[in-house]
Parts: C-alpha cells; structure tokens; sequence
C-alpha cells in the first residue's frame, strides 16, 4: 500500500515539473530568462558568412581580464592569461583586453581546442625577435578586436627559432585554427620572415584598417577566406593574397601594390567593396588544378567511375564578379593575365576596369576553355584591356552584349578607349593607363542590332552589334590565326591564304579570310583533332616530316639560322 502512496506522489511531483517546464518555455522571455547558446555557432549566425561574434567588434569588456604590457613586463588583472619571459600567454576561454608595448615578446593563445577567445586589443605595439608577434597555438576560434580609436602594431625579425620552424611558423600572425579580426581600430603588421598573416584553418576580417608589409605573401590563408567592412592594404614581394580554398569580399577595401600576384584562391568571389591590384603579374588568379596531358587534352584516369560525387564542387574553380568595383593595372608583365581562371569567369555586376601592358602575352580576361570553362558577362559595366596575341572572344551565352575589339597597332598608355552611340554620346570610356591593343566593353547600355563607334586613342571605327558577344577589328597580333596565332592562342582558326593551322582550339579554319565581326575560337595550345590526340593532317601541300620536324615556311619566308621568327606580311606590325 505504502509503495502505491509513493508512485502517486511521485506522478504528480513529475506533473507539477512538467507544468513548470511548459510555462517556462512558453513565457521564459516574458519573465527575464535568456537562453544560453554559442552565439558563434552555425544556428547562430549574423550573416550568411559572418557570425555575430564575427561582427561584434564593440563587445563588452566590463568583465575581462586586462592584460598591461611594458616592455619586458607583464601585469595580469583576471583569470585565464599569465606572464613568462616577457611574453603574455592565454590558456582559457574568456575576454581579454591588451594595451602597451613589448620589446620582444608575443602573445599566445593555447587553451583547450573547443574555447573561444576573445582579444581587444587597445594600444598595442609588440615586436617578435625570432617568432609570431601574435601566435595562435590552439583554440576553436580566435577573434581579435581593434578597439575603436586605437592604433596597433605588430613585428617579428628575420630570422625564427628553431621551435618556431619546427612548427611551421610562417607570419607575423600566426594561427593553427580559426581566426577573426573586427573592429574599428588600425593595425600595421610587419613581417621580416615570410608572410604577414599566416592561418593554417579560416580567417575572417570583419573590420579595422589594416597595412601589411611582407617579404613573401601579404596574407597566406590554408582554407578560407572572407572580408567586410575591412579596408586591407598590402605591401608584398609575393602574392598580396593567396587562399587555399575561397576568397570572397562583401565589403571594404583591399589596395595592392609591389606584389608578384594580387589574390590566388581555388574560388574568388566579388560581391562587393572596392579593389585595386597592382601587380607584376596577375591580378585575379583562380588556380584549381585541372588534370590534363597537355595540349588541353583532359588526363585518362584509367577508371570508367563516375567522379561526379558529392565532393565535385571542392574541384571547381572560376571567378565571380556581382558587384563593387575591381581595378587592376600592369604596366610590366609578361604572360599575365588581368583576371585568370582555370575554370570559369562570371561577372555580373559590379565595375571592371583592366589594363594590362600590350606587349608580350598579356591578357585582360583569361579563362579555362582548353579544359570547357567559359567567360560570361551578365551584368556589370566592364573596360579591359591587355594584348591580342591571346585573346579570345567572350562567350555568347552572356546575358548583356559585349563588344571585343582588336587593332594590332595599339594605343598608347593613358590613351582613352570607349564607345559613342549612333547619336554621338559616351556610352562608357576610360583613359587606360598602359599601353593595349584589344579592348573588351560590357556595359547594360550596349544593345543589340545597335551601331556604335568604338575608339582607342586616336583610332576609330564603327561596328554594328550583331551577336551579344562578338570580336571587331584586326586579325590577332602575328596574323597567322589557325597557324601562329592560332599555335600560341587561339586565333581566329584562319591560317595562311584562309586554311587554318595545326593548332589552336584543335579545329582547321573554315577558309573563311574575312573575319571581321567574328568571335575569336580556340585556347591556349589547343589539342590534336583524331580521337587518340593523334596529329590531324596538314593542308595539301604541307608535310611535317617523318620524325614530325617543322614544316618548311612558305615560299620567301625563313625562319632563320637562330629561329628567330618570321619577318610579318607588309603592312603588319609586330611589337617586341
């Protein structure tokens, strides 16, 4: 009877509970009671991209433990953080807020891999004999906040320990996992050894204003990448930015100059903000490999396998455009390409303008066609302009009409190209500042069936927009299309007297002489036309030898006892 008694008071003690939990649940706003949750955690975000921890550069400090540097010294008010050596070390999630200077220490962050830290930094200025001024050793994710109004450096010398290296230490920053940066404040990094920021997981830079001065990259990231609301500026012997995996920018600035490259990632995204690169040689540079023999034939795997699997999209590479401004200029290259995709190039907003010496083999816009990428313009108000011994024709898929437009005796730099209407009015213009001979114009105001004048410096000429994408003007530089031209980059597929040559985009010439208005064809080097990649047969006439040795040149040409290239047709001009 007793055991009876109990199992009732027991029923109604887990009813009363029940009760309790619903009302809670249903007015526990109401009645004062916050929920806790990680507000950095992916149910959580701020944005799409950015948490809410990611954006919060403004947080509250009123219980986090103050961190004073002084030279060789160190004071701690709180928990979590300790001094050793002149130097600060975090070994527990928490708030922290550092301000003063250190004349050879770091910071380090090495607490249990699931924390989240959270570092302001208020007034600092640290250098970092022979290691990471800041140095991320294990956490899940650090942010670090540019107080607002403060001024921040950090420095590290040449030459790093033999720990450090070990390690594979590679920046002023350094980091294992996660970083962001936010906040209001500025920061000089300064990097003697390597690069500036060097993050083996993600970064994210959310805010502040940040200069970087480096003697390989700018900012070396392993994963990702994302910015907003951040202006960067990048001082770099090597790449301004290299990413292992995406690159995108929301918003903000980024400002490159001196770099060999300026942003290399697997996907490069623009949505908005304001770019400008000037590097030696390319400006975008979307990277992924893809797997071919040469000769733009895709490698045999030896496997029937369909390798269309759920990971597919981690090989993709391409680059998109939707939107802010994109300014790239090279006055001095050779071989480099404005914006370079493996894969596909999409823009469909925002603003292009290109420039690119017209000597040697640069181009404005180069993608992946040897390998099916393709270049599509959409949208955006788009100026390139580069040499034409390589260009191709934008695709005519896009969905707003572009104008590609070659004259092989150039303009010179600070020359203006840009197009009038019927009725005598800009539609666009820009004075370009190096020198070019191929100009790509893309704008929502270009329509089609419509006849404009197109001009570069002194030069004009008027065309009549037949197909949303098509090429106006000179054959490309060399004038062998299918045969030279085509060798080296496509051409037009025509060779000498209309046949077209070996090359190119792995087609004869239709014989067709008058090219005018006609998309460009082919990609780089181009494959063998038989179904093996076997050699096609040459035109009548032309035999390439047994051993497969260069055919002899056509009559009153020669190539020279040091292979030195032909003298060009009369009338033709070539640039050395």
């Amino acid at each position: 009877m007793s055991t009876h008694k109990n199992i009732d008071k027991i029923c109604v003690i887990i009813t009363i509970l029940a009760v309790i939990a619903t009302i809670l649940f249903m007015f526990g706003k109401k009645l004062g009671i916050q929920a806790v949750v990680d507000e950095d955690s992916e149910a959580h975000e701020g944005t799409a991209d950015f948490t809410a921890k990611d954006l919060d550069g403004d947080w509250d400090t009123s219980t986090a433990t103050l961190i004073k540097l002084s030279g060789t010294e160190v004071s701690v008010s709180g928990t979590g953080a300790y001094s050793n050596d002149g130097s600060v070390y975090i070994s527990a999630a928490g708030d922290y807020v550092i301000s003063g200077n250190l004349t050879n220490g770091q910071i380090v962050v090495d607490t249990d891999q699931s924390s989240k830290v959270r570092i302001m930094l208020d007034g600092v200025s640290i250098y970092c004999e022979d290691d990471a001024a800041l140095r991320i050793d294990q956490a899940d994710k650090v942010f670090v906040t540019l107080a607002e109004g403060s001024t921040n450096s950090l420095e590290s010398g040449s030459e790093y320990s033999e720990a450090s290296l070990e390690d594979n230490t590679g920046g002023a920053v350094f980091t294992h996992d996660d970083l962001t940066i936010n906040g209001s404040g500025a920061l000089t990094i300064t990097a003697s050894y390597k690069h500036g920021i060097d993050a083996n997981d993600s970064l994210i830079i959310t805010g502040g204003s940040i200069s970087i001065t480096s003697p390989e990259d700018g900012i070396h990231v392993n994963d990702d990448m994302r910015v907003c609301n951040a202006d960067i500026t990048i001082q770099a012997a090597d790449d301004a930015i290299t990413v292992g995996n995406s690159f995108m920018i929301e918003s903000g600035s980024v400002y490159a100059d001196g770099c060999y490259e300026g942003i290399e990632a697997r996907t490069i995204e623009i949505r908005g903000g304001d770019i400008e690169l000037y590097p030696e040689d390319d400006g975008l540079n979307a990277n992924g490999e893809v797997a071919r023999t040469g000769f733009g034939k895709a490698a045999d795997t030896g496997s029937d396998e369909n390798t269309d699997d759920e990971d597919s999209d981690d090989d993709e590479t391409w680059i998109h455009i939707s939107g802010g401004s994109l300014t790239v200029v090279n006055d001095s290259g050779r071989d480099a390409d404005g914006l370079d995709s493996n894969g596909d190039i999409i823009i469909s907003g925002g603003t292009v303008r290109v420039s690119m010496t017209g000597t040697g083999s640069n181009n404005a816009i180069d993608w992946g066609s040897e390998s099916g990428g393709v270049c599509r313009i959409d949208g955006g108000d788009v100026i390139a302009c580069g040499g034409s011994s390589m260009a191709e024709a934008i695709d005519t898929s896009s969905a707003q009409c572009v104008i590609m437009y070659i004259h092989n005796d150039g303009a010179e730099a600070r020359s203006e190209a840009g197009i009038r209407d019927s009725a005598g009015n800009t539609v666009m213009s820009w004075e370009v500042p190096c020198s070019y001979s191929v100009v790509y114009f893309s704008s929502p105001e270009l329509q089609q069936s419509e006849s404009y004048t197109v001009y570069m410096g002194s030069y004009e000429d008027s065309v009549t927009l037949e197909e949303t994408s098509a090429a106006y003007g000179d054959e490309l530089a060399g004038g062998f299309g299918g045969g030279f031209g085509g060798g080296f980059g496509g051409g037009h597929g025509e060779g000498i007297d209309g046949e077209g040559g070996p090359m190119g985009n792995g087609e004869f010439g239709n014989g067709d002489s008058d090219t005018a208005g006609k998309p460009m064809g082919g990609g780089r080097g181009g494959k063998f036309e038989g179904d093996e990649g076997e050699r096609p047969e040459p035109p009548d006439g032309t035999d390439f030898g047994e051993n497969g040795e260069r055919p002899e040149p056509p009559e009153g040409m020669s190539f020279g006892d040091g292979n030195e290239p032909p003298e060009p047709p009369d009338g033709r001009v070539t640039t050395q």
